[in-house]
């Protein structure tokens, strides 16, 4: 028996920080977009778990195997599988695609075992797999608080967005650290407060930002920074916008044009999944 499904990515479309928590996390306030850009895996029951990659450093150190054994501690099953995964989403990025991962692995579990999701602990979860994954679990776009896993008002911008993903690794945890971060005392919904300390803390993503900058007059209005990045973005782009941006011969980006989902339906539209 094997098991198909599809992770989907995320955008957020601001991004403020409000306060440093006792526990060390951030509060935040936040926009959460879905977009139709989707990882693939497939699971084979096994004796045990191990996970198959094109990116090395994705099968050391992967969330879906995080996931898996929070499960099974938590609700005392025995899951194990062979996994198989498709990076389609750029990883430490910014896209939240580990965290789409471990949270439709969850979703996955929990349909198999017969095991309502309502048992999870959002806030548990979110700090033992990734801030971002009760929002994957709910898997609606939506504003978020806490430090992530407070989930708000259902809102979807259901728009095209041109993402831009060059390939530089975001450590997120460096970049809420960084003395470059500032707390935001009023809300602002065009303003990623991430993108200042990244811009600080990280020369290569400083230069591939001002050199993304030069294209056009207007782009520094336009861009936005998606969590912690490194991928940035534009709503709506224009045509020009979108031939500007193309990448060219030796340009160390990718670019996708996506649209924003209002939810996804995880159970309908996981593939040829069996159960």
């Amino acid at each position: 028996m094997m098991f198909n499904i599809k992770t989907p990515a995320k955008i957020n479309t601001f991004l403020n920080v409000d306060s440093v928590r006792e526990d060390g996390y951030h509060n935040i306030s936040s926009h959460m977009q879905l977009i139709d850009l989707f990882d693939e895996i497939s699971f084979v029951p096994s004796n045990s778990n191990a996970i198959f990659c094109e990116y090395s450093e994705l099968q050391e150190q992967n969330l879906i195997i995080k996931s898996i054994e929070y499960f099974n501690e938590t609700f005392s099953t025995n899951f194990n599988f062979q996994i198989n995964l498709k990076k389609n989403i750029p990883f430490a990025s910014g896209l939240g695609g580990g965290s789409s991962n471990a949270a439709y692995t969850i979703l996955l579990l929990c349909i198999i075992s017969g095991i309502s999701i309502k048992q999870l602990n959002a806030e548990e979860v979110g700090k033992e797999i990734g801030a971002d994954v009760p929002f994957f679990i709910n898997s609606e776009s939506c504003y978020v608080g806490g430090f992530g896993e407070r989930l708000k008002e259902s809102f979807s911008k259901n728009i095209e967005f041109l993402l831009l993903s060059p390939t530089i690794n975001i450590s997120t945890s460096q970049i809420f650290q960084s003395k470059h971060l500032k707390i935001d005392k009023l809300r602002d919904y065009e303003k990623n407060s991430l993108l200042e300390p990244l811009l600080m803390e990280n020369h290569e993503f400083n230069n591939f930002y001002k050199r993304l900058l030069t294209k056009s007059s207007n782009l520094q209005n336009r861009i936005k920074l998606s969590g912690s990045g490194s991928s940035l973005f534009i709503e709506s782009p224009t045509f020009e916008e979108k031939q500007i941006l193309q990448p060219k011969n030796g340009d160390n980006f990718r670019i996708f044009c996506l649209k924003g989902l209002e939810y996804y339906d995880f159970k309908t539209d996981w593939g040829v999944a069996k159960w």
